[in-house]
């Protein structure tokens, strides 16, 4: 029973990662996409875009740690 539940929380995890992943990367895209006036944050030129970027490259990196993990199973 004890290899079940771990086998549960692995998969588990593993979505959860998933999840994260595609939040930090459709963050990133609504930052970049959405307009000034549009509201989602009060940030402007630059600090925007870097932000952003940030968002998307830390979203790829942990859909790629996530991919590793799905492999490694």
């Amino acid at each position: 029973m004890n290899r079940d539940n771990n086998r549960i929380a692995e998969t588990l995890r593993l979505y959860l990662s998933v999840l994260a992943s595609v939040a930090y990367l459709g963050g990133g895209i609504a930052l970049i996409a959405s307009s000034q006036s549009f509201g989602i944050a009060a940030l402007e030129g630059p600090l925007r875009y870097a932000l952003a970027i940030l968002l998307l490259v830390y979203g790829a990196f942990r859909g790629f740690r996530a991919f590793q993990q799905f492999r490694d199973q």
